[in-house]
């Protein structure tokens, strides 16, 4: 885009140049009376030339600043964009590491648990073991009395 730039501004100072040559033709033409007609008008349609080239390069440069505007509002926005998403991104990660020091946690919780759970069965299962014994023994101490 900048080499764009600098090469029409280099067209312009062409132009302004040739323009400050047929001008100065021009009005030293002007200062002589004795002018050839077909010459004048030959500078007359080189004059109109520069200026259609002139024309064209100002609407050619107009353009490109329009789309120098454009590409820097572009830019400005992703940027913007990229900012945004960056945030998103450390906080995601926040939570991400949040997240992993919560499940460190409750894995821990759920090994402590299902040690305590482990430890209940055992009991339970003597418990159970111990009742079996008391309902045999009762049920003899029962059936002796009968």
């Amino acid at each position: 885009m900048y080499e764009h730039l600098k090469v029409l501004e280099k067209m312009v100072l062409d132009i302004k140049k040739q323009y400050q040559l047929v001008s100065d033709e021009l009005n030293t033409l002007k200062q002589k009376p004795n002018t050839d007609p077909k010459e004048l008008s030959a500078l007359k349609a080189k004059l109109d030339t520069s200026f259609a080239e002139r024309d064209a390069s100002k609407k050619q440069l107009n353009d490109l600043d329009n789309r120098y505007q454009s590409l820097a509002e572009a830019h400005h926005m992703i940027g913007e964009e990229q900012d945004k998403l960056h945030t998103q991104l450390a906080d995601l990660q926040q939570k991400n590491k949040d997240l992993q020091q919560k499940n460190e946690s409750l894995a821990q919780q759920n090994g402590e648990l299902q040690q305590q759970n482990h430890d209940l069965q055992e009991k339970n299962q003597l418990a159970a073991e111990r009742t079996q014994v008391v309902l045999q023994r009762l049920t003899r101490i029962d059936q002796m009395e009968s």
